[in-house]
């Protein structure tokens, strides 16, 4: 465990979190969101997606992502290591009439990634990361995602700027100016400077496209400003 105040941080958001969140709290507005990430439909066309790509949904939550890859006919493994969105990735899933194209997988993504090495044309970081809050956490985790990606494949990642309007007014409680801990549903996140994460990408892969992308969304009830920075990884070969 880290320790910054008096308030312990896990190494890792764990499961019983983002089980409460995703069956009730549903502070994070992608917890009961259908539409896909932004981030991701900022790319798409750039990704090319379509048969025969494999892809796989590190942190599937819901599913809306998943869902949405297979409709453009991309064969999507989504992994999760909540229950409920296991159960909730399935229905929409099914109710989509995708079964054929999607693997749904329960898998912690703090051990080591339970597929095949080059296996993937590409991985789905889609606000996971920040979610590994130890450094050997984070970065273990970006070892296995370019161990699972195909070389020549891509990366797409997710994450939240140090300027989001919501996230950044927890700051000065944070015990290193980048951890921060909602008070609404006690889920911790990693927030980024745009050099840090330039920078720490750039140890795995290469950074093929850089946005900071900037919209308005609702958190319980009120609108913030959100920016995140979403980033086109390649993979070459070592």
């Amino acid at each position: 465990m880290l320790h910054g105040t008096a308030l312990a941080i896990p190494d890792i958001v764990p499961r019983e979190s983002w089980e409460l969140e995703f069956r009730s709290t549903h502070a994070i507005p992608s917890s009961t969101r259908r539409e896909p990430a932004k981030g991701l439909l900022l790319y798409s066309e750039i990704l090319n997606l379509g048969s025969p790509m494999r892809v796989l949904d590190a942190g599937s939550g819901n599913g809306r992502n998943t869902v949405y890859l297979a409709e453009k006919g991309c064969e999507v493994t989504a992994t999760d290591f909540s229950d409920f969105a296991l159960i909730e990735t399935k229905r929409r899933v099914e109710e989509a009439g995708f079964s054929s194209r999607v693997s749904v997988v329960r898998q912690s993504l703090d051990k080591n990634i339970l597929f095949p090495t080059e296996s993937y044309d590409l991985v789905l970081d889609s606000y996971v990361s920040c979610h590994f809050l130890a450094d050997r956490g984070w970065h273990a985790f970006w070892r296995e995602l370019r161990r699972v990606t195909k070389n020549g494949g891509r990366v797409l990642s997710i994450a939240f700027s140090l300027d989001d309007e919501y996230y950044s007014k927890l700051l000065k409680d944070s015990p290193d100016g980048r951890l921060v801990c909602d008070p609404a549903n006690g889920i911790w996140k990693r927030l980024h400077s745009e050099e840090e994460i330039k920078g720490l990408y750039a140890q795995y892969f290469a950074v093929e496209y850089f946005s900071k992308f900037e919209f308005m969304d609702e958190v319980l009830g009120k609108n913030f400003r959100r920016v995140i920075f979403s980033s086109v990884l390649k993979k070459h070969p070592s």
